[in-house]
């Protein structure tokens, strides 16, 4: 098992290198687009240059051969403004900058090495200028994974009651009922049944939970609790239908194999049968489809961030993805943070199985 565990981890490093590098290189063949401000953008483009992606010229205004040569940069060059970029004098100084873009071979080579060894993701152009990038992500990842793991604790218990009670109640009124409700859950997107809450609770009910996500940092941790009830009821109560179905699903047949057929007639009672033998047997296909499903939440949460202004990683992405705005740093530190949580979510689905199921575990091990 250890030996399988260690190359799992080893293919999930290499994905998501490999991942990363494809992701790289495509927003490299993509104009820049760097601050817009000069004293900004003079800032970003010193920092590229001490980063290894760019290189820099200087002029001085004050001297007639070395405005000509800018001015013929300028009208000649035809990268200016896409991976060339000229930066007038800045504040008192009399120096015009000329920042020129080095070949992606070379800016990759040295991408890998400022992250790993100085875990440097770049700096921010347009969604905090000039900030790490990973850094602002980092500040938005304890709201996203508060959001999703308060999903999964919420609709877990609900999706595994109403499972069992319509695997045990099948083909009775009651199981025709949750069916019709399921359907109903399903066929809601998210979206529009978080407007639908937003419009029970904040407008109708006089501002009973907030229509908006509250401020982190301003409001009281009360008023971010109460925030946190319209996204999760959103993404919970879909995936307690869909829960409920494959959970009712599967329970439906085990409760018709042999093996709790022979545990009845050797005395145990029907619950004491579903309890011991069939549920557990029944979360064999169950348990991959549940871990699977938080990266599942993790991706949905895009959407819902945005709307419910939640600041988390998916909203912060979604600026970072916005036309006019594209934030290349922020993006490449994005896609590390869902690349890493998506594959270790893979990694521990694959060793549920040899949990829940001693045949994987035994199989594993030869």
């Amino acid at each position: 098992m250890t030996k399988y565990i260690i190359q799992r981890v080893i293919w999930i490093f290499i994905i998501l290198f490999t991942t990363l590098t494809i992701t790289f290189v495509l927003l490299k063949l993509a104009p820049e687009y760097p601050p817009t401000k000069n004293d900004e953008k003079d800032t970003w483009l010193e920092k590229q240059v001490t980063d290894g992606y760019y290189t820099s010229e200087y002029y001085d205004v004050d001297d007639p051969e070395d405005m000509a040569a800018v001015d013929l940069i300028r009208t000649t060059n035809p990268e200016i403004n896409r991976s060339v970029f000229i930066v007038n004098p800045v504040r008192t100084s009399n120096t015009i900058k000329v920042f020129t873009r080095v070949p992606i071979s070379v800016q990759y080579f040295r991408w890998l090495d400022n992250v790993f060894t100085d875990w440097n993701w770049g700096t921010s152009t347009k969604i905090r200028v000039n900030v790490p990038a990973f850094d602002i992500i980092a500040e938005r990842m304890p709201i996203t994974l508060y959001l999703n793991l308060a999903s999964l604790f919420f609709y877990l218990p609900f999706g595994f009651a109403f499972g069992i009670l319509a695997a045990l109640k099948k083909d009775t009124i009651v199981d025709n009922i949750m069916q019709v409700v399921i359907m109903m859950f399903l066929s809601i997107p998210s979206l529009v049944f978080l407007l639908i809450l937003i419009i029970i609770f904040s407008y109708s009910m006089n501002n009973f939970l907030p229509s908006l996500f509250p401020l982190v940092g301003i409001e009281s941790a009360g008023k971010i609790a109460q925030g946190f009830v319209i996204p999760v009821l959103a993404v919970g109560m879909p995936s307690i239908a869909g829960l409920t179905r494959i959970l009712r699903a599967e329970l439906s047949e085990v409760l018709t194999s042999e093996f709790v057929l022979l545990a009845k007639t050797k005395g145990l009672s029907h619950t004491q049968a579903v309890m011991r033998h069939a549920i557990r047997n029944s979360l064999v296909p169950m348990v991959p489809i549940i871990i699977g499903s938080f990266a599942g939440l993790l991706g949905g949460s895009f959407i819902l961030e945005r709307v419910y202004a939640i600041p988390g990683v998916g909203r912060i992405t979604l600026q970072a993805l916005a036309q006019g705005n594209y934030d290349y740093n922020v993006i490449m530190a994005s896609s590390a943070f869902y690349g890493i949580v998506g594959l270790f979510t893979v990694l521990i689905v694959d060793l549920s199985y040899g949990i829940i199921d001693p045949q994987i575990r035994m199989g594993a091990r030869k």
